[in-house]
């Protein structure tokens, strides 16, 4: 039985980092069992098919609830520490990755845009209080994201630095006002 659950997470963690970073219908299951160094029959066997691993991959993602936050001040607080003080060795793939990648994926799309609107936008809407400025916070996250390890702008700070945190503040701050400001 250890043997199992040790196999059925190595699959797990393995097919997070491949698919949450190359994207779904980029990534064959072939590819998630040679780096989890298991025999590709298991993917079937514990999740009944490519789709059923990806699905399992989204299961442990983090909700944000408004009776967790109590203010969009609270809010930004914790985006500004989660990423200033989260993983730099590229690792693991982020949520943030997994939506990149993901998102506009004919096969599972939905599911991520799904996801995406029950985990994480409708929190924002109920913290902050408003669906276009959640839209435009969760945007700036997506968008610092981006820049930040795609793009690689000069001009973002390293992470964790207070350059950084101020960085990540200021867009979400501003995310947060009325356009009418």
């Amino acid at each position: 039985m250890n043997r199992s659950i040790n196999t059925k997470d190595l699959l797990l963690t393995n097919a997070c980092k491949i698919f949450w970073s190359k994207g779904y219908s980029n990534v064959s299951v072939r590819e998630i069992s040679n780096a989890a160094g298991v025999d590709v029959a298991l993917i079937a066997r514990y999740f009944g098919s490519k789709r059923g691993l990806f699905e399992a991959t989204l299961e442990n993602l983090t909700k944000i609830e408004a009776k967790d936050v109590q203010s969009s001040e609270i809010l930004i607080d914790a985006i500004v520490e989660l990423f200033s003080n989260g993983p730099k060795d590229n690792v693991k793939a982020s949520p943030i990755s997994m939506i990149l990648t993901n998102s506009d994926d004919a096969e599972v799309g939905g599911i991520v845009r799904q996801i995406q609107y029950e985990y994480w936008q409708k929190g924002l809407e109920d913290i902050i209080g408003n669906k276009h400025q959640a839209a435009m916070f969760f945007g700036a996250i997506m968008g610092f994201c981006v820049v930040q390890k795609s793009l690689r702008l000069d001009g973002v700070a390293k992470v964790g630095s207070d350059m950084y945190r101020a960085q990540l503040r200021h867009m979400l701050e501003k995310a947060t006002e009325s356009p009418e400001k």
